[in-house]
């Protein structure tokens, strides 16, 4: 396996959002650099392939792939991702967010995903039980059975056998109702239990509801918003300078998330532009074709519909030529180290 798809995420209230329920925008926030610094740091700047920041659903997460390095090079992804080792990554990623607010969930949890309706089930069979618990036990006549003849002539040894009978049932009567009282206090428990869980779980679904509602209200108000704008552009009218400069933002920063993307591409061997373009058709979250006329390659955001012609990019902060060209050169010189090393060591020992 030469790649791993790391997601980098939290809960949904850690993140908090502006009064009309819209999210904020993460991108080039110092949550976002410390995700990235935390990839790099851990695995390697030039093992992160990619790292992309998705903010197009409750929770903004990052998702990225690293290519699974040994820390004596080897490529194992074996090694490097294991019950152990990502036990460690939970713990120091969330280290790298304490500055944010964020804790670390349970290390080693046993808790499982609970469904509203087996609580409900548990209560509704405790509240059965403790009835029939609780129901009035008949009353066990006790009765003494009168001296025969023989008795008479020994009354206390009659009376002791009567006494002994007597205290023989009662105990048994006391055992049984102790043990219904046991069973009745520790359903009670169980129920009290339940019912914990149960206003818990409540609590989750209002928060999760109360957000979904958010959500969908804004979804509604951005449906509203691009409706608008497609009739505007339809009749002919021009498009509200606050639908423009949303719009240049989110281009602008589709373009520096490209240019991360095409300045970690050119880190692999790169010979000739075939070679760099099956990198560009790798990049996740982006479709790269060619101009059919100007052979001009193109690189497309499948979210957002941003476009980009190769031209204007500026990987590392040189033209695309520029950062092309110096791939080639570095290609060229691992080629001839990796060369000479094999000559220096290409001899064959034969022993006799």
């Amino acid at each position: 396996m030469r790649g791993v798809e790391v997601l980098l995420t939290a809960s949904p209230e850690a993140f908090k959002r502006q009064e009309d329920g819209s999210p904020h925008d993460w991108h080039g926030s110092q949550w976002a650099e410390a995700n990235i610094a935390f990839l790099k740091d851990k695995f390697g700047e030039q093992n992160v392939v990619s790292c992309t920041l998705h903010q197009d659903e409750l929770t903004p997460h990052f998702h990225a792939v690293v290519v699974p390095i040994t820390a004596d090079g080897r490529l194992s992804a074996k090694d490097v991702f294991n019950p152990k080792t990502l036990r460690a990554l939970q713990t120091e990623y969330a280290e790298a967010m304490k500055p944010f607010g964020m804790e670390r969930g349970v290390e080693h949890s046993r808790a499982k995903h609970e469904v509203m309706r087996h609580v409900y089930g548990a209560q509704e069979r405790s509240r059965g039980e403790l009835a029939e618990l609780t129901k009035p036990e008949p009353a066990t006549r006790l009765s003494i059975e009168g001296p025969n003849g023989f008795d008479l002539v020994n009354l206390s040894k009659w009376r002791a056998e009567q006494e002994a009978r007597l205290n023989a049932e009662l105990a048994r009567q006391l055992a049984a109702a102790n043990e219904r009282a046991s069973k009745a206090a520790s359903i009670a428990q169980d129920s009290a239990g339940a019912k914990d869980r149960e206003k818990t779980l409540a609590r989750q679904l209002a928060s999760v509801e109360g957000t979904k509602t958010k959500e969908i209200g804004r979804r509604e108000l951005y449906q509203g918003a691009w409706t608008r704008a497609a009739v505007q552009v339809l009749q002919g009218e021009p498009l509200p300078e606050k639908v423009l400069e949303h719009a240049r933002k989110v281009r602008a920063d589709m373009q520096a998330e490209a240019e991360k993307h095409v300045q970690q591409a050119l880190k692999a061997p790169i010979r000739q532009v075939g070679d760099l373009t099956e990198q560009l058709k790798r990049l996740p979250g982006y479709t790269y074709r060619e101009d059919a006329t100007t052979k001009q390659g193109e690189l497309r955001h499948t979210t957002t519909g941003s476009r980009f012609e190769l031209t204007e990019l500026k990987p590392g902060g040189v033209s695309m030529k520029e950062a092309y060209d110096q791939a080639v050169q570095r290609t060229a010189q691992r080629d001839q180290e990796q060369s000479k090393g094999q000559k220096r060591g290409g001899g064959i020992s034969m022993g006799g």
